[in-house]
């Protein structure tokens, strides 16, 4: 980084978020003034010693957010990358530096064993990430409870020794939101959220195990890549309108070959699949609280309420305002 880069950049520790307490909204305001930036982050605990944090940051001017250690711990890191590339680096030692970039739809797996770490933020835009956090020690045990003898060494080879990473699945995206509205279970909840974890955590390792022994090489072919790409777009903009005729056209295939791709790669309809991306982000905003429910039906493409409102508690079993009651 030049000399210039350094002076318009801001420096900031990373606060030690372990003793924070599940279920309360952590206001990172006392460890970082309102002229640098806001972090907002929730905490949800299982009993089966895995923690999943939601975060919401933005800083005023570019910043590098860093810390020496991880405060003694010795854990894996499971982050998902909603919104924002990020540039990320961890010393593994003196002369072991590793640099690794997150583009908007990429989950990582990462070990850090008290490692000193450190992420560069652009400013005035708004990072939300998600994570899965364990200690190694129950990572292991993970492995050795279900899988074959003859793959745990491979498996901690994969996953223990370096950062890896893939792109966030469809299903993935599905457990995330499914965690986030684990309220409705009430006094089930936590039994819930304890299987949505280990559920999130089988779908991250399973794609990239299968991406990095070549068990299941993921296709080149270009009309796959075109979907994928189509999906993605739909992922992360539910509210636009997806037309299939249209989408065909402009994807130089015919109708009938991309509703049968989509379904053949993504097990589901197009047409049900933005439907279930729509109704799923306004789950999202219903639960953050920030908006009323006529904002978050227009925001999620819908116009007629009385559709939205019916849609939803077919999704869900409730009406939209019931939802985080």
């Amino acid at each position: 980084m030049c000399a210039e880069q350094l002076i318009m950049t801001h420096l900031v520790a990373v606060p030690n978020i372990y003793n924070h307490p599940h279920e309360k909204l952590f206001d990172g305001n006392v460890y970082l003034p309102k002229e640098i930036g806001t972090l907002k982050l929730l905490k949800r605990e299982s009993r089966a010693q895995i923690i999943y944090y939601d975060w919401d940051l933005s800083f005023v001017n570019p910043t590098l957010a860093s810390r020496p250690d991880n405060f003694g711990n010795d854990e894996i890191q499971v982050i998902f990358n909603l919104n924002q590339p990020i540039e990320w680096q961890i010393a593994h030692s003196r002369n072991d530096c590793e640099t690794v970039k997150m583009f908007p739809g990429e989950v990582c797996v990462f070990r850090n064993n008290d490692y000193q770490t450190s992420m560069q933020y652009d400013d005035s835009v708004n990072f939300k990430f998600k994570s899965l956090q364990m200690s190694t020690s129950h990572f292991e045990s993970l492995l050795s409870k279900y899988f074959p003898k003859e793959q745990i060494e491979l498996c901690k080879n994969v996953f223990l020794t370096h950062v890896t990473k893939t792109v966030i699945s469809p299903d993935m995206y599905h457990v995330l939101s499914e965690i986030d509205s684990a309220e409705k279970f009430h006094e089930f909840k936590g039994i819930y959220l304890e299987a949505k974890m280990i559920e999130l955590i089988a779908l991250v390792l399973n794609d990239i195990f299968y991406e990095k022994v070549h068990l299941n090489p993921r296709s080149t072919d270009s009309d796959t890549t075109k979907v994928e790409s189509l999906r993605q777009r739909i992922q992360f903009n539910p509210a636009d309108e997806y037309n299939a005729t249209q989408l065909a056209k402009n994807l130089c295939m015919s109708e009938s070959k991309l509703t049968r791709l989509f379904r053949s790669l993504y097990g589901i309809s197009l047409h049900q699949y933005v439907k279930n991306q729509r109704l799923e982000k306004a789950a999202l905003l219903l639960s953050l609280g920030e908006m009323n429910i006529t904002e978050i039906a227009v925001k999620c493409g819908y116009n007629n309420m009385s559709h939205f409102s019916k849609e939803f508690q077919k999704r869900f079993g409730v009406v939209p305002s019931k939802f985080n009651a």
